[in-house]
């Protein structure tokens, strides 16, 4: 198997408290949400994270690129994250 096939941020989202979504849990503890398309808010204080208000599913979720940076190497070493 290879370990980009395991990684966790391929099939799993993490909520947080507020409803802004994140393509991990890691990503999540950083402050890393899904930038949302729409105009306007910033990524600094959040305000453009997308959250569960404004999707409807999860395959909505697909045309968003996974946000990546350098603790992203501690899920590709070995067998990948969990």
């Amino acid at each position: 198997m290879d370990t980009t096939e395991s990684l966790m941020c391929l099939n799993t989202v993490s909520i947080g408290y507020d409803g802004k979504i994140f393509d991990c849990d890691f990503n999540q503890q950083l402050g890393m949400g899904i930038v949302s398309q729409e105009e306007g808010g910033d990524e600094k204080d959040g305000s453009n994270f997308l959250s569960v208000h404004d999707i409807t599913s999860l395959s909505q979720l697909q045309k968003y690129d996974i946000t990546n940076d350098n603790h992203c190497f501690g899920c590709t070493a070995g067998m990948g994250s969990s």
